[in-house]
């Protein structure tokens, strides 16, 4: 007499147990996708805080930002910019360089901290050891200094007030150092087999209110993010 109410009431159990696993797995699923956060935008605009991992750019990475930071919708296989208070953050991917003082392009030295220290339109502070993502690598300070009257470079646009660093698989646009700036860059020269370099910059009158909220955003930084 009770046995067909029984069964209903397992199979109406198991039923139960079936949709509750699923939803589980769901969830799951989503929690998976928010830990690797949002794809970063391919348009100049703001970003919402929280993590976003590269959609071109390799190696891949993810990262984290704050509020106020804004997307500069330039992101290439080789570069990532985005910037707040008048100041920049910056991802290269460096294979190439330009030969200094020229628009000559030459494969990148393999200890490009060095490079950095003997170029002649560049001062280095000390470099220091850092890790991040797990990455060893150096930071140093780098300002432009003593570039010639004549001094002509592609980021410039015929102006003497910066000095090109990289060429980017963009064939317009070059990483390059303006002079106006102060910025904090390092160098890892081995993440999976490339060499990165992260620096952030802003003119001398925001950089140290903008120095502590770019070093958030560097130290976030995961490999393989995306």
């Amino acid at each position: 007499m009770h046995r067909p109410a029984l069964v209903r009431l397992v199979l109406g159990t198991g039923m139960l147990m079936v949709v509750i696993l699923a939803l589980t797995a769901c969830g799951s699923g989503s929690a998976q996708e928010a830990a690797k956060g949002r794809p970063l935008p391919q348009d100049q605009g703001a970003l919402r805080p929280g993590e976003y991992h590269s959609v071109k750019f390799k190696p891949p990475l993810s990262f984290k930002v704050g509020k106020g930071w804004k997307d500069s919708g330039a992101e290439l296989p080789d570069f990532i910019e985005m910037g707040q208070l008048g100041g920049f953050i910056s991802f290269a991917n460096v294979k190439e360089v330009y030969k200094p003082g020229t628009t000559d392009v030459v494969d990148a030295p393999k200890d490009l901290v060095g490079w950095l220290q003997h170029h002649p339109y560049l001062k280095t502070s000390k470099p220091q050891p850092v890790t991040l993502g797990g990455v060893k690598g150096e930071q140093l300070d780098v300002l432009v200094e003593d570039l010639p009257q004549d001094y002509y470079g592609l980021c410039g646009e015929g102006l003497s007030d910066c000095v090109d660093i990289a060429p980017l698989s963009n064939d317009e646009a070059a990483a390059y150092f303006k002079e106006v700036n102060e910025r904090r860059v390092f160098v890892l020269e081995d993440v999976k087999g490339d060499t990165v370099m992260i620096w952030f910059a802003a003119p001398p009158d925001v950089f140290d209110k903008f120095a502590p909220r770019a070093q958030k955003v560097v130290e976030s930084v995961k490999w393989g993010g995306s």
